[in-house]
């Protein structure tokens, strides 16, 4: 960054750092067609099947279940979540729902968030030891569908 608030142009180089933590998260967006629906009884994306993590390569990537920690479900314990929360609500952070299995998709457009962490990526990195990965199920209804095939009918 350069500064030329001086009466001449020249440029001093000034070095950004946080004061704060930061609240890292991802957002994972698809579209759905228009004839699959919400299934009512797990949700869009049932929260138990988020996965997210970091590492090179997804089998070897360090995964665990965002989503179950966020909700407290299970016992499961999201690190810092006051932190996190108090980082989004600021004026100046997006409003971002995390973990929130859309309910309805009238436009086919799914937008969904995944909490990783407070300083989740600690350094700039140039290697592949930063990709995030991301497993979710999509838990969907074919609404065009006119048997029940749990029930042993041809859907």
């Amino acid at each position: 960054d350069s500064d030329f608030s001086g009466t001449a142009e020249s440029s001093a180089e000034t070095v950004r750092t946080r004061a704060t933590d930061a609240a890292h998260y991802i957002q994972v967006t698809f579209t759905l067609g228009s004839k699959y629906g919400v299934n009512a009884n797990s949700g869009l994306i049932p929260l138990d099947s988020v996965r997210a993590g970091e590492g090179s390569f997804f089998d070897s990537a360090a995964v665990s279940h965002k989503c179950l920690e966020w909700t407290g479900a299970d016992g499961a314990s999201f690190a810092r979540q006051g932190v996190f929360t108090s980082r989004l609500n600021q004026t100046c952070a997006p409003a971002a729902a995390m973990c929130a299995s859309p309910t309805a998709i009238p436009d086919s457009f799914v937008s969904f968030n995944v909490p990783l962490g407070v300083d989740f990526f600690n350094e700039p990195s140039d290697t592949l030891s930063e990709n995030v990965f991301v497993d979710i199920v999509i838990s969907a209804v074919d609404n065009d569908a006119s048997g029940t095939p749990n029930a042993g009918d041809d859907p």
